[in-house]
């Protein structure tokens, strides 16, 4: 999760880190890495027609993938498809 602390919105912000980036020590060259991970992504998404998520820096922190989940008829399953899309597209970032 990028913002610690109790949920109080429908927005749901969190960085996917592929697994070349685990590793690699906190600095410089990994958030420049990250940055490109959710754009990156987000086309794979749109280019494969799966599904959409958006993104966004916010102040020092680098590209997070934002969810918006206000439509109450989403499912725990919903969710599950998404975030293994995500891992799915991010693998070999």
């Amino acid at each position: 999760m990028v913002f610690q602390g109790e949920p109080q919105h429908t927005n749901v912000c969190f960085w996917y880190i592929p697994p070349s980036l685990r590793l690699l020590p906190d600095g410089e060259e990994k958030r420049q890495r990250l940055h490109k991970v959710a754009p990156k992504i987000k086309a794979m998404m749109m280019e494969c027609g799966t599904t959409m998520v958006g993104y966004q820096p916010q102040g020092d922190k680098v590209n997070f993938f934002r969810m918006v989940v206000s439509n109450p008829a989403v499912t725990r399953s919903d969710i599950d498809f998404l975030i293994n899309e995500i891992e799915r597209l991010g693998q070999d970032l």
